[in-house]
């Protein structure tokens, strides 16, 4: 009888086990272990479906995954079986990382369990040293003194004294002295090695690097002694030590590390270097070699960088014999970066196209926010980051400790307005760059003020992305700060013609409104602050208004720095006039004669009438030559000459002009000099006003001495400059009628020439047939 319940208990166990194995899902596949990049996506591939397909392919800040040390970032379903973490920030260097799964990976699934994610370990790569080399360089140019400094390579940025508490370096076996030249942390630490005496020869050098080292914001050090040899070339011979490469989509540049640095001079140091395929390129010199520069190179083409015998440095050393590198672009990083950082403003009656760099990223989104009229301060302090609406916010506590770190706080300055997936492919280029045309979005918030975030971001890496403020309007502010008044002057950016009835406020640093006004008919209004003996109330944004129209002036960021300039600005005087004294020069001789004149308007720009006034013409030392008086003529304006005798002091003269009652309102400095005018007059004259493409225009240059011979044999100089004129009919406001960017006619053409016996010179220019 007592063996049935033992049969029972039997049968049950071998049913729930099999049970219990169904509601657990695997963890097939994770690249989340060993090395990892410190940017790069971590993928989480399971063996079943855990999700449904309508929320695949969103950015997603639920914590499905917890990593220690925290990870800035967000998820992304990419399948139904496969979970995609992308940070937003690069990882910390030569760090552990572990992971561990949340209920919420399982939250849509019926499954209750994750096998295969107990020990999910990661870490970045090790501290390592990339490279090292030696620089003959030369501290002391009057001394002639040499010293060979080392530059080490690291693939993470180094304390220089910790470094070198651990390093050691020895020459031909003997330990040798060194003293940091790097004074703070970096990748590349050099250090100069003391009581060096130059020879002719190689000398033979290992460094040593003590384990325990460990990288700026890493936890792991290095756990053995990193060794590296290197021959130190001589300094009489120059030596290239490694070329490298790099690309950012627009222009490319070849760096070269040379044993010393080389003499720079371009021209002479072009002939010494081949590039083939054969392209034009630019050469910049540094203290550790050059670099080869040109937006001709093609990513898709390797190229020969050939250095010829003779190559010489600074110090002495001669390229022996020619040398030969290889070197090709690859695959461009993944970018997205806007080509202006600070511009801001958009004009609201033009084409609003911004320019960006997108490179290796196929696919984009943008995402629109508008940012409210009292966010905008909190907004230039914080910053701003979008809660995309297609992101899903299901671990509020996550969100929120993002928001914190990156945002200022959890408060809602904007909302998102519009978003679109775009195919970069899609988008018209503009020379290096795409352009975006943002017209193509509707506001669903007109009602309310404001201006636009614009993000631009990849839909496969999170952390590749950029983004800019825009105020799309068609006011212009320009606004002068005094000790209790501001005046703000608005302009149509489109017309340049000044704006009537523009509401004006102004803020405070604490986000109060402290004065209001409107523009008048010249566009300018004058507004008394309210102020306060506390730091919070000091001006810090404009905000200008219409019916239909929004702008922004933020201090904090378009500030002009006014301590070389003087400012401050003039004091009204009891009459109320101003006057104004212009000359012909301000430099003359002895016995030439000074013709000025003098203009006089009242505070509203109105001719004072025909009034008296009373001039004084004071010598260098201060005391009176000459005085006379003068009556306006109606327009009140009025003309005068000095002669100055032949026996005249040279120095500083002023002229002086005061009302009748002796109230001074301005003054003039006059120079007088003995000096000798310009040898030579140079005439010049086209035989075409008016180019078509394709045609030819000549310039005769007929150049004389001061004393009436020819300027025979003379070098000249002639720079000949094209400009785009601004061409925009009647009835076609809305249309560009510009040269795209790459037939543009804007150029500079510098030639250079010698003048005939009898002093002339022609210069024929062509415009380029492409322009029609």
């Amino acid at each position: 009888m007592r063996i049935k319940p033992f049969l029972v208990t039997i049968i049950m166990v071998t049913i729930f086990l099999p049970a219990c194995k169904k509601n657990a899902v695997q963890l097939e596949y994770t690249n989340a272990k060993g090395e990892v990049p410190q940017m790069g996506n971590l993928i989480f591939r399971f063996s079943k479906s855990l999700i449904k397909d309508s929320l695949l392919n969103m950015w997603d800040s639920t914590d499905y995954i917890s990593f220690s040390p925290k990870i800035p970032g967000r998820f992304r379903w990419e399948s139904p079986d496969q979970l995609v973490f992308s940070p937003a920030v690069p990882l910390q260097p030569a760090t552990t990382y572990t992971a561990k799964f949340s209920s919420e990976v399982l939250r849509y699934s019926k499954y209750d369990k994750v096998e295969g994610a107990d020990k999910i370990s990661f870490n970045t790569p090790a501290l390592a040293l990339e490279n090292a080399q030696v620089v003959w360089t030369m501290p002391d140019e009057a001394t002639r003194n040499v010293v060979p400094q080392l530059d080490l390579f690291f693939n993470y940025k180094i304390d220089p004294a910790k470094l070198k508490d651990k390093l050691a370096i020895a020459v031909d076996g003997k330990e040798t002295s060194f003293t940091p030249q790097t004074i703070s942390s970096d990748t590349k630490i050099s250090f100069r090695l003391a009581s060096f005496k130059p020879e002719d020869r190689n000398y033979e050098t290992k460094i040593t690097i003590r384990k325990g080292l460990a990288p700026e914001g890493g936890t792991n050090s290095i756990a053995e002694s990193i060794t590296e040899n290197l021959s130190v070339p001589s300094p009489y011979v120059l030596a290239i030590q490694n070329v490298e490469s790099e690309h950012n989509g627009t222009e490319g540049t070849i760096r070269v590390t040379t044993s010393q640095q080389v003499i720079d001079v371009e021209t002479d140091l072009k002939s010494y270097i081949k590039l083939d395929p054969a392209i034009q390129f630019t050469t910049e010199v540094d203290e550790s070699g050059l670099t080869l520069r040109s937006d001709k190179f093609d990513i898709e083409k390797s190229y020969t960088v050939t250095f010829k015998e003779g190559l010489r440095g600074k110090i002495g050393g001669e390229l022996k014999e020619e040398s030969q590198h290889q070197v090709a672009f690859g695959e461009l990083e993944a970018g997205i970066s806007f080509t202006s950082k600070k511009a801001v403003y958009l004009s609201k009656h033009g084409a609003k196209n911004i320019e960006v760099k997108i490179t290796s990223v196929p696919k984009v989104k943008l995402t629109i926010s508008k940012i409210y009229e009292s966010n905008l301060l909190m907004m230039d302090r914080y910053g701003y980051y979008p809660q995309e609406n297609s992101a899903r916010y299901s671990s509020y506590e996550d969100e929120s400790e993002y928001n914190d770190e990156y945002s200022g706080g959890d408060a809602t300055l904007g909302d998102v307005i519009y978003e679109k997936e775009i195919d970069t492919r899609s988008l018209p280029k503009s020379g290096g760059g795409k352009i975006l045309n943002v017209s193509q979005f509707e506001d669903r918030l007109p009602e309310f003020k404001g201006i636009y975030h614009i993000q631009i971001s990849s839909m496969k890496d999170y952390w590749v992305k950029d983004s800019r403020f825009i105020s799309v309007s068609d006011i212009g502010l320009v606004a002068k700060e005094g000790v209790d008044k501001i005046f703000v002057f608005a302009n149509s950016i489109k017309t340049a013609e000044g704006m009537n009835g523009v509401n004006v406020s102004v803020y405070s640093k604490n986000n109060q409104l402290i004065g209001t006004g409107s523009t008048n008919s010249d566009g300018v209004a004058e507004i008394v602050y309210t102020k306060k003996d506390f730091s919070g109330f000091q001006p810090a944004m404009i905000i200008a208004k219409t019916g239909d129209d929004f702008n922004y002036l933020p201090f904090s960021s378009t500030r002009v720095n006014t301590s070389r300039f003087d400012v401050g600005g003039r004091r009204n005087n009891p009459s109320g006039l101003d006057a104004f004294v212009y000359a012909e020069r301000d430099i003359y001789r002895p016995g030439e004669k000074i013709n000025f004149s003098v203009i006089l308007r009242n505070r509203e720009w109105k001719s004072p009438g025909e009034i008296p006034i009373k001039m004084k013409f004071l010598l260098p030392n201060g005391k009176e030559l000459k005085e006379f008086r003068k009556t306006l003529n109606e327009e009140g304006s009025t003309e005068g000459n000095i002669e100055m005798a032949l026996s005249a002091i040279t120095g500083s003269y002023t002229l002086e002009v005061y009302t009748s009652n002796d109230l001074l309102l301005a003054s003039q400095d006059f120079r007088i000099e003995e000096f000798v005018p310009d040898r030579i007059k140079v005439n010049t004259k086209l035989d075409k006003q008016f180019l078509k493409a394709g045609e030819s225009t000549t310039l005769s240059v007929n150049a004389l001495n001061f004393f009436g011979p020819p300027a025979a044999n003379r070098k000249y100089e002639t720079e000949i400059q094209t400009k785009q004129k601004y061409f925009s009919p009647d009835k076609f406001e809305k249309f560009d009628f510009s040269f795209s960017s790459e037939n543009s006619p804007i150029s500079k053409d510098v030639r250079e020439g010698t003048t005939d016996a009898e002093g002339n010179a022609k210069e024929v220019y062509s415009v380029p047939a492409s322009l029609k």
